[in-house]
C-alpha cells in the first residue's frame, strides 16, 4: 500500500539588511521514497535583487595587438583563479591567470593523442585536470594540470554536451539518431549516462527529450534549422553534491537525481507560460543569418507554439542554489533584463531576480560569462564580482 507524509514547512528567511522576516509557507510531501517541493508562487524573498560589477575582460588580442585567442566558446575556472577558453577556430584550449594574462595553450588541431578537431565542452576535474570532449572524434581527452596530455577515450554514440563533474565520474549525453524516410526527418534520442575517466559507463540517468530541428526540402533548398521555443529537456548540474537537475520545459517542475543516479526529489511552483506573440515570431525570424528567401521558407516550415517553454537554461551557482531562466523580459533604463528564479539547497524557491547579463559560471563570488560586444561583435570572456542590491540570501 502506498504511504505518503506531508510537512508543512514555514521558511523563515530574513530580509538582508531590512530587519523583518517573511513568512512564506513551503509543503513537503513523500511518496514512494522521492521528495516533492511544493513552493509558492511568490519566493520566500519577494524584493531581492542583484548586481553585477565588471572586474576583468579577456578580450581577443593583448595590449600590444597580438592576438591572444581567436573565438572564445567553451571555458571553466579552477580553484586558483585560472581561466580556461576553448578557441572554436584555432582548436585548442588558451590558459590566463586571474589577472587574465596568457599562460600557456594546451592542444591542438588534428587527428592524433593530444588533438581535436572540434571540442564541445571541457571541464576541469577536481584536481585540476583538464577534459576536453570532441564531437567529431567521438572522444574524450584528458590533459594534465600542466597541459601535458594523460590519456583519451572513444565514444560510440554522439555527444554534445557534459553536465556534471564529480572527483570519480562525468556525466554526459549519449545521442543516437533514429533513421526517417530521409536523413532530414531523423529524430535523436538522448540518454544521459556517468562515466569513470577511463570511459567505461557507471550508470544512467534515463532518457529524456532531445532536441529536435526543422527541415526545408523545396525550392532547390535542402537545410536544418532550430525550431523557435522548443520543448526538450533542459538539465543542469551541482559537481559539488553530485546532482542533476532535470526540467522538461513546458512544465514547471524540475527533478533532482542524485550521485547514484537515483530520482529523489521533485521541485514545483505555480507559474503561467507566456503566451507566443507575433514579435516573438519576427525576433526569432530575424535572428537567421540567411537570405530573405530562405527566411522566407523557415517561415512557412516552422509551426510556431502558442506558449513561451517555462525554461531553455539552467545553472547550479557555487553555492549550491539553481538558477532557472525564465522567458520572461522587461525593459529598465534602456536595458533587456531576463528574470531567474533561484533555489536553493533543499528546492526551496527563495528569490525571482532580473539582470541584463546572462550568468555563465560561479567561482568563489565572481562570475563570469561569455559576452559579444555590441560595437565590434568581437567575443569577450568577462569576469564580474556579485552584489547583492536587494535580500539575497546567499551572497
Amino acid at each position: 500500500m502506498r504511504t505518503f507524509l506531508v510537512i508543512p514547512i514555514i521558511a523563515l528567511l530574513r530580509y538582508g539588511g531590512c530587519g523583518r522576516e517573511a513568512e512564506t509557507p513551503v509543503s513537503v510531501e513523500r511518496k514512494d521514497g522521492i521528495e516533492y517541493v511544493h513552493n509558492p508562487r511568490m519566493p520566500i524573498n519577494p524584493d531581492s535583487g542583484i548586481s553585477f560589477e565588471e572586474d576583468l575582460s579577456i578580450e581577443s588580442k593583448d595590449k600590444d595587438g597580438n592576438i591572444r585567442i581567436y573565438y572564445p566558446s567553451y571555458f571553466d575556472v579552477d580553484e586558483m583563479g585560472f581561466i580556461y577558453i576553448y578557441d572554436y577556430k584555432d582548436p585548442s584550449v588558451k590558459v590566463f591567470d586571474s589577472q587574465g594574462e596568457f599562460v600557456r595553450t594546451v592542444g591542438r588541431k588534428g587527428n592524433g593523442p593530444g588533438e581535436f578537431q572540434s571540442a564541445i565542452r571541457i571541464a576541469l576535474l577536481p584536481d585540476r585536470r583538464l577534459m576536453i570532449l570532441d564531437y567529431e572524434l567521438r572522444r574524450t581527452s584528458i590533459f594534465s594540470p600542466d597541459g601535458q596530455f594523460i590519456e583519451s577515450h572513444q565514444w560510440q554514440n554522439l555527444s554534445f554536451d557534459i553536465f556534471l563533474v564529480t572527483d570519480s565520474f562525468y556525466v554526459r549525453e549519449d545521442t543516437i539518431f533514429e533513421p526517417g524516410q530521409t536523413p532530414m526527418t531523423w529524430k535523436s534520442k538522448v540518454h544521459v549516462k556517468a562515466y569513470d575517466f577511463s570511459g567505461r559507463e557507471l550508470f544512467s540517468f534515463g532518457e529524456f527529450h532531445a532536441r529536435q530541428s526543422g527541415f526545408v526540402n523545396e525550392g532547390g533548398r535542402r537545410f536544418s534549422f532550430t525550431l523557435a521555443f522548443e520543448v526538450c529537456s533542459i538539465l543542469a548540474g551541482d559537481s559539488v553534491r553530485g546532482r542533476l537537475y532535470h526540467c522538461l520545459n513546458d512544465n514547471y517542475l524540475i527533478e533532482v537525481f542524485d550521485e547514484n543516479g537515483k530520482l529523489f526529489r521533485k521541485i514545483e511552483r505555480p507559474y503561467e507560460q507566456l503566451r507566443v506573440t507575433a514579435e516573438d515570431k519576427k525576433k526569432y525570424l530575424d535572428g537567421f543569418g540567411v537570405s530573405e528567401t530562405d527566411r522566407a521558407l523557415i517561415a512557412k516550415n516552422v509551426e510556431m507554439p502558442a506558449l513561451r517553454p517555462v525554461t531553455d537554461r539552467m545553472l547550479v551557482d557555487d553555492s549550491g542554489y539553481l538558477w532557472v531562466k525564465l522567458n520572461e523580459e522587461k525593459e529598465e533604463n534602456g536595458k533587456i533584463l531576463t528574470a531567474y528564479d533561484i533555489f536553493d539547497e533543499k528546492g526551496f524557491y527563495v528569490h525571482k531576480v532580473w539582470s541584463d547579463i546572462a550568468p555563465g559560471l560561479f567561482r568563489d563570488g565572481k562570475m563570469y560569462s561569455l559576452e559579444v560586444e555590441a560595437e565590434t561583435g568581437e567575443r569577450v570572456l568577462k569576469r564580474y564580482r556579485v552584489f547583492k542590491t536587494r535580500g539575497l540570501v546567499h551572497y
